[in-house]
């Protein structure tokens, strides 16, 4: 998950292009909406989505958006891939909130910021997700400040509000991690991580070689990383010089007045306050509690919808609270709002419950500004009544989207032999009739909001169902350890290791979930497929071998086998997987991998595997790849360059659609891509079918794909939730 210096290849390249050019161009792809005629949705159409904010779909977290001082614009950082170019596109957008006026952009330009973090002891490993950029505004409402990156390095940027200046205010040699406004607006609160005396002292230590410990990521890396801890700085800096301000006063205070030991916090302007906090902070994961104080009294919610998942809190009026509890596998992914007046009311209202995803809303008024998302429709900002529940979108940087065609969405809730509650989202094929029963396809391992790609963003729903697939997009069930009362990571994690109990417990609600899709009459039984990655692979790797349900596998991580989880990775992972409950260096326990392992179990696995890694974890694949592939099991690995554990690389999100899409079509159909471009490819799998005991298979059931004509009008399914 690391790279110790700069990848250029095609980025180099384009430096050269002009960068008038390339700005008109990006400014072109972010505000442009392309006409669309009416047709299925393609792979190529879920790489191209403009987007703003965190890929994830989370209720609470900060928001993508911004509204200013007045009140009447928002601002956000929007972004558009190209997978021609492998590049992103990025802007700065404000978008007037009474729509009378479009939407503009005051800066185009940078690079894609990838976030990072700390891991088994090893600091700023790149994860492959964006780092979320939101644009702040000044108290003044005349400026707004931002991250941006350029050439590798990424710096505090402002803007004007009308778009006539954008530019940066610092010039570190070290990434800006973060910028604010300073409490009286007249400065930026600059936070970076310095790191360079650190790097410069392992360059010393190179010289009499590196001493190998828990430093090592040996997973991607033949180097140490700088020894934790390593702290953030925070610096006041002069907006107008990008001077440091020398003994300023860079503190928050923001959250004056906030309960020690608090999560999500609102104070009134009378002095009000709300929060939660759990019930034992001690454990890992337990229940919640909301607490209020108004009126010189302190209440404690005790009702059901405060026990859980509160996501936001906001106070509307005196005394009136307005609260968000999020979805849950046990309510069936459902967000409700509540307003609870507190000396009015004992409990809680409920004022609008939705299956649609709420993301960073801000109250403004009487009504709350949001990110919103349906399982068809890509994100928009909304303007929401909580009154009467309805919605006015006031931006939707998508509008072609609405062209195309996507099939129904269902959702499915149920309740496994163990008790354990679920739910997913089944989507059929635009062209399905009744009677039709589609190979079915399982995505994981979140199902909120648009269903685009799966966690990490790798499985195209809508582009399967397109080819005729139905897809059942899974939501990961309530981990097993959830009641344990576990106090620590390593003890929540090895509890549900002990018997795989966590494994079986996914496992459980999968096969649940598929069984419900078949008793819908519109799946062959004999025909399903799944895949994943991060802990959605874990559940590939088990139900390989633990279930006979499936026909083929896609895996975008693999795989715990002895040489990975001992070898590759290095010793703070070595030390934190035995801390879980794997077994050691030389121990003696094939029990424990025949139940786990797919290297253990290939003599037993015929399930054809298509791996897609990054170059940055592909070593963990190693031992599978080569033992599947020594016994003749019909495996394929292909290894992306400059990617992590989600993969960023527009070009590489592309390729592992398509890919994707044929693998499960191949062999789940029997049906090949007549494209020159992919005869290779075909060659190479029927190889793999002749020496293997899989073959691709067809049914009779299985309709012909029928995609839509051009210029169809198309049929639309009614979005679930309010």
């Amino acid at each position: 998950m690391v790279r110790v210096a700069l990848r250029f290849g095609l980025a180099a390249a384009w430096l050269m292009v002009p960068s008038a050019a390339m700005a008109e161009d990006c400014r072109a792809r972010l505000v442009s909406a392309e006409p669309a005629v009416a047709r299925d949705v393609t792979p190529r159409d879920l790489v191209e989505l403009r987007d703003f904010g965190r890929s994830d779909t989370a209720l609470s977290g900060p928001s993508p958006f911004s509204l200013s001082p007045d009140g009447t614009e928002l601002a956000i950082a929007l972004r558009r891939a190209d997978p021609d170019t492998d590049r992103y596109c990025i802007g700065i957008v404000v978008v007037p909130l009474d729509r009378a006026r479009a939407p503009r952009l005051i800066d185009v330009g940078g690079e894609f910021i990838l976030a990072r973090g700390d891991s088994h002891g090893v600091p700023d490993l790149p994860v492959g997700t964006e780092q979320p950029v939101t644009p702040l505004w000044s108290p003044d409402g005349r400026w707004l400040v931002y991250l941006r990156r350029d050439r590798g390095v990424t710096q505090a940027w402002r803007a004007r509000r009308d778009g006539s200046y954008a530019g940066p205010v610092t010039h570190d040699a070290e990434d800006v991690r973060a910028v604010r406004w300073s409490e009286d607006g007249k400065a930026l609160v600059v936070t970076t991580r310095p790191m360079a005396a650190a790097n410069a002292a392992i360059e010393r230590e190179g010289r009499r070689g590196f001493l190998y410990d828990r430093r090592f990521w040996t997973l991607s890396e033949a180097r140490p990383r700088p020894r934790l801890p390593l702290p953030t700085v925070e610096r006041l800096v002069d907006p107008d010089t990008g001077r440091t301000i020398e003994g300023g006063d860079a503190a928050d205070r923001r959250d004056n007045g906030k309960p020690a030991g608090a999560r999500l916090y609102a104070r009134s302007a009378d002095g009000a306050r709300a929060w939660t906090s759990p019930t034992d902070p001690g454990l890992v994961q337990g229940p919640t509690k909301l607490q209020v104080e108004a009126s010189g009294r302190t209440r404690t919610c005790t009702m059901e919808a405060c026990a859980d998942a509160v996501g936001a809190l906001w106070w509307r009026d005196p005394g009136e609270l307005l609260f968000m509890q999020g979805g849950t596998p046990e309510n069936g992914g459902t967000t409700t709002l509540y307003r609870w007046r507190i000396d009015a009311e004992p409990a809680p209202v409920a004022l609008l419950a939705t299956t649609d995803a709420l993301i960073g809303c801000q109250l403004l008024g009487r009504r709350l500004v949001c990110a919103r998302e349906t399982p068809t429709r890509p994100r928009v900002i909304v303007s929401l009544d909580p009154d009467t529940g309805r919605s006015t979108t006031i931006y939707d940087p998508n509008p072609e989207f609405a062209r195309l065609r996507t099939g129904t969405v269902q959702r499915l809730r149920w309740t496994d032999p163990d008790g354990v509650a679920g739910y997913g989202d089944l989507v059929l094929p635009p062209s399905h009739r009744p009677g039709d029963r589609h190979p079915l396809v399982i995505v994981q391992y979140q199902s909120r909001g648009f269903l685009r790609g799966g966690t990490g963003d790798e499985y195209p729903i809508h582009a399967l169902a397109s080819r005729g697939f139905a897809v059942l997009s899974f939501n990961r069930v309530r981990p097993y350890a959830s009641d344990s009362g576990a106090r620590d990571l390593a003890s929540f994690i090895r509890i549900g290791m002990t018997g795989f109990a966590e494994r079986r417990r996914m496992l459980s609600a999968i096969e649940t979930g598929i069984d419900r899709s078949i008793a819908l009459g519109v799946v062959d039984p004999a025909r399903i497929g799944i895949s994943g990655l991060s802990d959605g692979a874990a559940s590939v790797q088990f139900a390989l071998i633990n279930s006979t349900r499936f026909r083929a596998a896609a895996m975008s991580s693999c795989c715990d086998d002895p040489s990975s989880v001992h070898f590759a990775a290095g010793l703070g992972y070595l030390n934190d997987t035995a801390a879980w409950g794997y077994p050691g260096p030389g121990a003696d326990d094939q029990g424990f991998w025949r139940r786990y392992s797919l290297a253990a179990n290939a003599d037993r696995i015929d399930v054809p595997i298509l791996l897609q890694l990054p170059d940055d974890e592909y070593r963990f694949a190693i031992e599978t790849y080569v033992t599947l592939d020594r016994n003749r099991v019909p495996i394929e690995m292909h290894v992306f360059p400059d990617e992590y554990h989600v993969k960023w690389h527009p070009a590489h999100r592309l390729a592992i659609y398509d890919r994707a899409i044929d693998w499960f079509d191949f062999w789940l159909n029997g049906r090949e891509d007549p494209a020159p471009a992919k005869r290779e490819q075909y060659s190479r799998w029927r190889a793999l079918a002749a020496r293997s005991r899989a073959t691709p298979t067809s049914s009779a059931a299985t309709p012909p794909h029928r995609p839509a004509p051009a210029g169809a009008s198309p049929t639309r399914p009614a979005a679930p939730g309010s």
